[in-house]
């Protein structure tokens, strides 16, 4: 069966694995098809409130006029930003959701990216039999709420986009592989008939965000909470044993998955011990067993900005078809590339060639019983 496959990007302030992501796959020269437009104010509200939409999309004079002078005008920029936006803290907009310069543009440009690619999804289930594969690695903001920013997230791309799917399709499952438990999707479709979320993530006393215990699991609210150094063969051990099954017994219309990379095992959280390769099987095992069902593919996590375009990049490939991915070598000259330079400027490295020595504490026990309560739901 042949695939019909998208690769939907944009780019925009703030995100620097973005970035590096984005010149990267350009040196590669893997092929891309863009149509990406801003979203606009009545798209976000079809899930944001009305005046958190209002409060993002809203003027920022002193960001947008001083964009090139931020870093010299660090002391001056947070006191114009506590004068001008004094509604910032209610909706989120600070520490890890700081506002910054053409914050409007970055929103509707993130959230356009996942609702065109959903779109895209259902234009082509009317007319093709083939596989269909949407890829926005620019999505994936799943910590967003309804009213309020939160953990990086601005906007919850992934909520505007399943509703598009719902709506067009009809049920949608949405797996979650990110390091962190994607609470902004659980909470928007917790009630759903016809959404099924499946998060798989670290869950420990003091780990952010602090929700996703296996307790809170319910009737089509799957959440999986792993102890440390998670590894290819657990990871893969999960999707096949206990979301495979959850999926068929569910019978989505399209699957959406969020595929965070801040479980690598060269992420700063050094939580994961998950490789590039590894996080390829178990994403390709899906694919190849659900190829009948249209599936969305979107960014997330991933704190080492270098590693996360690798496996972006290493991703996309994959599903493309690339035949050369594991012997990749030196990296293209692209803008971004003095960023390898502690690589060699290699694409593999005797680092992410392979796990780190970190211990799996995911003993088969453990993801039994995980199993055993999950699917007896």
């Amino acid at each position: 069966m042949s695939t019909t496959m998208q690769v939907l990007s944009n780019t925009a302030n703030g995100n620097k694995e973005k970035s590096v992501y984005y010149t990267i796959r350009v040196a590669t020269k893997i092929v891309d098809y863009s149509h990406i437009y801003p979203a606009q104010t009545k798209d976000l509200t079809t899930y944001h409130d009305d005046e958190f939409v209002k409060h993002l999309m809203g003027p920022r004079t002193f960001l947008d006029k001083n964009f090139n002078k931020i870093d010299k005008a660090e002391t001056d920029l947070t006191n114009v930003v506590i004068e001008e936006n004094d509604l910032d803290e209610k909706y989120g907009l600070t520490f890890d959701c700081y506002p910054f310069p053409s914050l409007d543009l970055y929103v509707q440009l993130t959230a356009a990216s996942s609702i065109n690619a959903a779109r895209k999804i259902v234009q082509q289930v009317k007319e093709t039999n083939d596989q269909i594969i949407a890829v926005n690695w620019y999505g994936g903001r799943h910590h967003c709420h309804k009213s309020h920013a939160a953990g990086f997230c601005y906007v919850n791309d992934v909520v505007l986009s399943i509703n598009i799917l719902r709506k067009n399709l009809g049920s949608v499952f949405y797996l979650d592989l990110d390091l962190h438990h994607g609470d902004g999707v659980e909470n928007a479709f917790k009630f759903s008939k016809k959404v099924a979320t499946c998060s798989i993530h670290r869950y420990d006393i003091g780990f952010y965000p602090g929700t996703g215990s296996l307790k809170s699991s319910r009737e089509n609210t799957y959440n999986i909470p792993t102890e440390k150094g998670l590894n290819d063969s657990s990871m893969l051990w999960i999707i096949k044993e206990i979301v495979a099954p959850l999926i068929s017994n569910f019978g989505p219309r399209a699957i959406v998955i969020q595929c965070g990379c801040d479980g690598l095992a060269l992420d700063t959280h050094k939580e994961w011990n998950m490789t590039i390769k590894g996080y390829r099987d178990s994403i390709d095992w899906i694919l190849s067993h659900f190829s009948e069902i249209p599936i969305m593919l979107l960014g997330g996590g991933g704190y080492s900005h270098t590693e996360t375009a690798k496996c972006w990049t290493y991703l996309t490939g994959s599903v493309l078809g690339v035949s050369d991915i594991d012997t990749w070598d030196i990296l293209p000259e692209h803008k971004n590339l003095d960023a390898y330079e502690k690589d060699g400027f290699r694409f593999w490295t005797d680092h992410n060639s392979g796990p780190s020595k970190m211990k799996d504490h995911n003993s088969v026990e453990y993801l039994n019983d995980i199993k055993t309560h999950l699917l007896s739901l």
